[in-house]
């Protein structure tokens, strides 16, 4: 088994250092908080496919409750596709940026239902492309 999965999974932490949401458009920067380095990885730190899943995923949810006109978290949402590429790895565990355009917004009853495409790099080239569907419910 890897260690990763049997070890490193349970160390990866991550938080939201700064949020900026204009019309469609949210960007936002994250920093790992702890982070796991394998030890067959001779350039150390590299992030995995799971953590952007996971900040991918909260930020949509910060998104879709203010479009949705909401303050606080009040409502589920569920990340109904989730697409993810790794096209370069990011290296860098302090200042990892996310760009998320979301280029479908319907509101159908008390639903909010969206599309987004998104970029997730660092400053040394590396980078993450995904699309995710969402339910604000």
């Amino acid at each position: 088994s890897s260690s990763y999965i049997d070890e490193g999974v349970k160390v990866d932490a991550w938080e939201i250092l700064n949020i900026n949401i204009s019309g469609r458009l949210l960007k936002a920067e994250i920093g790992m908080v702890s982070y796991f380095v394998s030890p067959t990885d001779p350039d150390g730190f590299h992030l995995t496919i799971f953590s952007p899943q996971e900040f991918l995923a909260q930020l949509a949810n910060i998104y879709l409750h203010i479009a949705a006109g909401f303050k606080t978290k009040c409502r589920e949402t569920w990340m109904r596709e989730c697409a993810i590429t790794s096209r370069k790895v990011i290296r860098n565990p302090e200042k990892i940026h996310v760009e998320m355009d979301f280029t479908s917004l319907k509101k159908i009853q008390d639903s909010v239902i969206s599309m987004a495409s998104c970029r997730v790099y660092d400053d040394q080239g590396g980078l993450f492309t995904a699309r995710i569907k969402g339910l604000l419910r």
